[in-house]
């Protein structure tokens, strides 16, 4: 999905480029703030079609890597030393909850198998303990969604606040502008990324939920003691019944499964961009002596 390029260069949503920006910014910096309007617009409405993407995410990364290798940007970096901190340890949040997330989706990929065989077999002790254990890892996903939406917000605060405020200056506009564009990736990065997150959790929950015996077992339990023939065709009502549950536990934690298959992959390649643009922050901000 490409989002067109918004109508003024630097305008971001919920920014207003300053009029004290030199004109000639690099364009790199306004490629940046395009691809922050794209992850803005699918994180607020991913659709139905790619609701489990990283995308958005890794083509901001890629040209925010981009931008971090031009002296302009280096430079710029290097003058808004308010803002070391907050980049850094927002890119470190960033990069601890892929890393928890590649785990978190390496232990479903393994939920999630064991639970398919048990709806195959009708196992249904392994079954209650598979499901059971699925819902941890989801509630554990909603956590960490919840977690580094906070975190990030809090470590990117301080770096925008300072950016919005202006330090005055042709130069140190041209830093502002810089440190506000990585701060707006920190933020809006792991918006994306709590998004995918709850949204893995929900989709883990809902296969477990369908697996589980638990709610079709409730429901016979409450119902009045049945004639030998009303048993006799409620059992073949219930065959089937029980036939199209199992069925689509198993389509759910087949889409479970895919939809691992193609995040460790993303996943993998964000966090190594995160820790790659942490370290190219760490070498801007860190003298080197010879």
């Amino acid at each position: 999905m490409t989002v067109p390029p918004p109508a003024r260069p630097l305008a971001v949503a919920g920014h207003v480029r300053s009029a004290s920006v030199p004109c000639h910014t690099h364009p790199l910096l306004a490629d940046v703030d395009d691809q922050l309007l794209a992850l803005r617009s699918w994180t607020s409405n991913p659709g139905p079609k790619y609701p489990l993407s990283l995308a958005h995410v890794r083509a901001l990364l890629c040209v925010l890597d981009e931008l971090l290798r031009l002296p302009l940007a280096q430079a710029a970096l290097s003058r808004a030393a308010d803002s070391d901190d907050g980049l850094l340890d927002g890119f470190l949040v960033l990069a601890d909850a892929f890393g928890t997330f590649l785990a978190a989706l390496v232990a479903l990929r393994q939920h999630a198998a064991e639970l398919r065989a048990a709806v195959r077999r009708r196992d249904g002790a392994k079954l209650a303990s598979a499901a059971r254990e699925q819902r941890q890892a989801g509630r554990e996903l909603e956590q960490l969604a919840n977690a580094v939406a906070r975190e990030a917000a809090r470590c990117a605060r301080g770096p925008a606040a300072a950016a919005a405020g202006g330090m005055g200056g042709e130069t140190h506009a041209e830093a502002a502008e810089v440190a506000r564009a990585v701060a707006e990736a920190v933020n809006d990065t792991a918006a994306a990324a709590a998004a995918v997150f709850l949204e893995v959790g929900s989709v883990a929950d809902a296969a477990a939920a369908l697996a589980s015996p638990a709610s079709a077992s409730t429901k016979k339990s409450r119902l009045p003691p049945l004639s030998r023939t009303s048993k006799q065709r409620t059992t073949v009502m219930g065959d089937g019944g029980e036939e199209r549950r199992e069925g689509a536990a198993l389509e759910k934690l087949q889409e479970l499964e895919q939809c691992v298959r193609e995040l460790e992959s993303e996943s993998e390649k964000v966090f190594r961009s995160l820790v790659q643009t942490r370290v190219s922050l760490l070498n801007i901000h860190t003298p080197m002596f010879f």
